[in-house]
């Protein structure tokens, strides 16, 4: 197993033959790694839907995935696919967000599978959030971590954001009124498996700040979150090839698929981990 690191701050190629060949000390290595590393991608990797979920299901039980139709080819895989003809239609993916926030528990990974890449665009970023928290001034930490933060999808899969998902031919994603339910989670977190602390935040999902009274004070507040945890500095950008294999930690990671490929068809396999409820 060779590791080569992307950047010195997230990412790395972990090198192997076959992940379906993974003894339980590799798997668990792999896992480290990351934890680690919070993203890592390991290329000319060739799997099946089953194949996929047999390799995901060594990591913990599938995560609910609300919102998203599954494959045909299994319950558990999502896919991500928009054809040459969707245009400029939104992809899915295509804002700062960790995967699912707004559950009680969001999921621990995300896997992604590619297997049809546009020749130029469709790239994703992933940002590091252990990261923001440790460039925070010592000012910031102590007041963060006295505050919480409310998630919500009721901008992203409530009703009224049906038309935007509609634009993709080949996935079904279907908005309801659930989507305007809500979670809280601290704004700083303990990563479950590292210790480490986390800037858990991602302007996708989280609608509001518990812990700061005055309005204009919590929008601007919420804008400078967003700048500060996507600022380049703190980012990876993967160009994908058929056969990579992404894992990341959605626990201390954003991420962003760029939607700058159109007339090209991109075509990636998802599947999530079930994770834990986000503590302080």
């Amino acid at each position: 197993m060779r590791v080569e690191r992307l950047t010195g701050v997230l990412g790395a190629t972990v090198v192997v033959e076959d992940v379906k060949t993974l003894s339980d000390s590799e798997l668990d290595d792999v896992r480290a790694l990351i934890c680690e590393h919070e993203i890592v991608v390991l290329p000319n990797q060739n799997l099946s839907p089953i194949e996929q979920v047999e390799f995901s299901r060594r990591f913990g039980p599938a995560a609910d995935s609300p919102f998203i139709e599954p494959s045909p080819d299994h319950p558990e895989v999502i896919k991500v696919l928009k054809e040459a003809s969707d245009g400029n239609a939104f992809n899915f993916g295509g804002a700062w967000h960790s995967d699912f926030s707004f559950q009680s528990a969001p999921p621990s990974f995300t896997f992604l599978h590619a297997l049809d890449i546009p020749p130029y665009g469709g790239d994703t970023l992933w940002s590091s959030m252990t990261a923001a928290y440790n460039a925070l001034s010592d000012a910031h930490k102590e007041q963060f971590a006295r505050l919480a933060s409310v998630h919500s999808a009721r901008d992203a899969y409530s009703p009224k954001m049906q038309p935007i998902h509609s634009g993709l031919s080949s996935m079904n994603i279907v908005c309801d009124e659930s989507a305007n339910e809500s979670e809280i989670h601290p704004l700083i977190t303990t990563h479950p498996e590292t210790g480490k602390k986390v800037l858990f935040f991602n302007r996708a999902y989280v609608r509001d700040l518990v812990g700061v009274a005055d309005e204009i004070e919590k929008l601007r507040l919420m804008d400078w979150l967003h700048l500060h945890t996507t600022d380049a500095k703190f980012t990876v950008r993967h160009k994908w090839a058929s056969g990579d294999l992404a894992l990341w930690d959605n626990r201390s990671t954003q991420h962003y698929a760029l939607n700058d490929y159109a007339g090209f068809r991109r075509e990636l396999h998802r599947t999530t981990i079930a994770g834990t409820r986000p503590s302080s």
